[in-house]
Formats: C-alpha cells, sequence, structure tokens
C-alpha cells in the first residue's frame, strides 16, 4: 500500500456568542482536517492539525506543499519512520511550532490507516491497557450577558450530565503577562471577581466533583501564587497552564509551593520540551495536545515519559470528533491515559458530524469502539456547508 494524496478541509463556523479568556476572544470555530488516501480505495485516514488562530493558507501549504512531497509514494503503515523524515526533513525551521502542529494532522491520518489496515482499533494497536476515561465538561469562558447565574447554572447541568468534573477558565485580569503587548481583551476583571467565579463554579459542582481551572498561559508567577492558594481552599483538581510553557523555572517553582496539581502545557510541542517540563517538576499532570504536539507519535511517548516519573497522562480534547478519537484512542491506550475532555461550548463537528458514533460514555466514563483505526466513519460532502479556501 502506498500514500497517493494528502488534503487538508479548512472549516470555519460563526457561533451564537463570542467566548472570550485571558488570552483574547474569538466567535468563531475553525479547524483544519487532513484526508491522506492511499492506493487501496478502501482505505483513506482522517487527521486533524491544530491551526488556533494561525491562517488557514500557512498550515494547508504547510501540509500540502512541503509534508505532502515527502510522503507520496511511501508505505502509510510506517508512521514513526515517516514522522522522522518529516522531522529530518524540515529541521532547519521546523522541529517546533507550526511545523509539528502540521505534522501531527498527518501522524493520526496514518495511524489511522494503520488500524484500518491491521483490522484493529488504534487503541489496540497503541498497547490496548482498555480501561474507560473519566470524561469532564470543559467550557468556562467569559461571556457577554451572561452573570454569575448563568455560568452557575451551566456547571449545574454539567454535574446533572453525569461529568465527573468542569473545567473553567481564569486569569483574565490585570497584570496578565500579555497586558501592554496584545491588544486589549475584553470582559477583564478584577482578581476578586475572578474568584467570586471560582467559588461560584465550586458551590455549583458540588464538594465530589473535580474542578479545573486554565489560566492559559497568561500569568507571572506571583499572579500564578495568589490564584493557587484560592485553588487550594477550594479543592481544585488541578491548575491548567498557569505560565508560558517557556517559563519552566517559574512554573516549577509554583509547583513547589502549591498543594494542587499543575496541568499542562497543551501549547507546547515534541517530546524534549515535556521531557524538560517533567524533569524540572514543572508540571504534575502531563498534558499536551495531539493534534499539535507531533501527533499520537509523539503522544504516546510523553505518556510513557510520564509513566517513568509516575504523572498521570491526559491530553487536550477542544476541536472535532477526528481529534476526539485521536485523544481518547491514546488515553485509552496506555496505563496512566486518564481525563477525557468534553467540550461544551458551541461547535457543529462534534458527533453530530459522524454517521455512526465513535465512541461512547457511560456512568460518566468514555471509551472508544471496536472498529479499525480511530473508528471514524463521516463523509466529505458533509463538510461543504462549513469548508472554506484557505
Amino acid at each position: 500500500m502506498r500514500i497517493t494524496s494528502i488534503e487538508t478541509f479548512a472549516l470555519r463556523w460563526v457561533m451564537p456568542y463570542a467566548l472570550t479568556y485571558a488570552r483574547g476572544e474569538y466567535g468563531e470555530r475553525e479547524a483544519l482536517l487532513v484526508r491522506v488516501r492511499t492506493d487501496d480505495p478502501t482505505i483513506a485516514g482522517w487527521g486533524e492539525a491544530a491551526m488556533w488562530g494561525g491562517p488557514f493558507a500557512v498550515t494547508s501549504a504547510v501540509i500540502e506543499r512541503e509534508i505532502a512531497p515527502l510522503l507520496l509514494g511511501e508505505d502509510p503503515c510506517r508512521p514513526e519512520y515517516l514522522w522522522e523524515k518529516v522531522f529530518q526533513g524540515t529541521y532547519y525551521h521546523g522541529r517546533k511550532g507550526i511545523l509539528l502542529a502540521c505534522l501531527s494532522g498527518v501522524d493520526v491520518a496514518l495511524w489511522d490507516i494503520l488500524g484500518q489496515a491491521a483490522g484493529l482499533p488504534l487503541w489496540r494497536l497503541l498497547g490496548g491497557f482498555g480501561r474507560p476515561v473519566a470524561a469532564y465538561a470543559s467550557a468556562g469562558y467569559y461571556r457577554r450577558d451572561y452573570g454569575l447565574g448563568d455560568f452557575a447554572a451551566d456547571v449545574a447541568a454539567a454535574r446533572a450530565a453525569g461529568f465527573h468534573g468542569y473545567k473553567m477558565k481564569i486569569g483574565n485580569v490585570p497584570g496578565v503577562v500579555h497586558q501592554g503587548v496584545l491588544a486589549d481583551v475584553p470582559l477583564r476583571r478584577s482578581f476578586a471577581d475572578d474568584v467570586a467565579r471560582i467559588r461560584a463554579a465550586r458551590e455549583a459542582l458540588g464538594p465530589d466533583r473535580w474542578l479545573m481551572c486554565d489560566a492559559t498561559t497568561s500569568l507571572d508567577l506571583g499572579l500564578a501564587l495568589r490564584y493557587a492558594r484560592v485553588l487550594e481552599e477550594v479543592e481544585a483538581r488541578w491548575f491548567e497552564e498557569p505560565t508560558q510553557p517557556e517559563n519552566v523555572a517559574g512554573c516549577a517553582a509554583l509547583a513547589a509551593r502549591t498543594r494542587i496539581p499543575i496541568a499542562g502545557f497543551e501549547t507546547e510541542t515534541g517530546r524534549d520540551a515535556f521531557a524538560r517540563l517533567i524533569d524540572a517538576g514543572a508540571i504534575q499532570v502531563v498534558q499536551p495536545d495531539v493534534i499539535q504536539v507531533g501527533g499520537i507519535t509523539e503522544g504516546r511517548k510523553i505518556a510513557a515519559y510520564a509513566q517513568t516519573r509516575h504523572l498521570t497522562f491526559t491530553a487536550k480534547n477542544y476541536s472535532t470528533a477526528v481529534s476526539a478519537a485521536a485523544c481518547l484512542h491514546l488515553l485509552y491506550a496506555v496505563p496512566n491515559g486518564a481525563f477525557f475532555e468534553c467540550d461544551q461550548d458551541p461547535m457543529p463537528w462534534r458527533e453530530s458530524l459522524l454517521v455512526e458514533p465513535a465512541w461512547t460514555i457511560e456512568g460518566g466514563f468514555a471509551a472508544p469502539t471496536e472498529r479499525p483505526g480511530l473508528g471514524l466513519v463521516l463523509r466529505e460532502e458533509d463538510l461543504a456547508p462549513w469548508r472554506v479556501t484557505p
């Protein structure tokens, strides 16, 4: 079997309301899917490449004009080799950032193909540990015309739906690391007001469910420590991306001075960066984004390294059904996999995009299906309403 084509599908959808977080605001959901075709007409793989806020034209061009020529004609059932071929072939300008995000999308599609060719679900090929993963709701952005009572009601609804926890955004306050550099972020509030949101979430969620708080890489050590004291009071499950990922020393100092585990960093790429964070003691919940960090190939190596340090491994999941399936298969496959993130914000490309379900959630626990590869059944024509030209 040989690779015959690699193509991208740029998707855009205008949301009914804008979402604000510490680094900005957005009113559209965007995604970039990747399809790898083979000379076997019955086998094609789907992947997704992270392009959060970046131009479609750049991401699509990297995949179709730089990565694809390196892989056309190759055996798709050698994802480790093909990953390394792209990494070494783009070494002088790649290695991190957008190149690895683009490679992530292709890599996920190649693992999907390998599973289909083997007739096995991907989680079995990746190790087959096979333990259902506790699901938690993810939303909690700042919004216009959205008071504390509205927010608390949404948190309570997530509890009623059976989720084991709820993740919210925090940190949209004066003193963030990008203040005066990025454009003014809407809905900025005082630290005291942000603390009130955290306490309202805990009250609505109850004492027996997890509360996760995400500062989206926006705090320095001093401000992060102020938040950490509050998160200790409300028994938060973790403090996500409190600092910038480059601030390894600052994040390690924070971790050493709080009993709340630090989770991160979904915005980081590559196993070497995660090894530095783990070795420094900067993170206790190891949390890459499979469609940004380097795909399944990098993700499983990071999970294995985390296991040697007795750390929990999880993954960001805040996009389409394709990235959700990739995330869940990896979490389900490894012994330290935990916490399946379930995006609750408006998005038309989750389960409704699929002809058949690719996973189940029962009693608050998620598991992939036994269908080969990622188990995805979707049709190109169903993407047409949201497809845009890069």
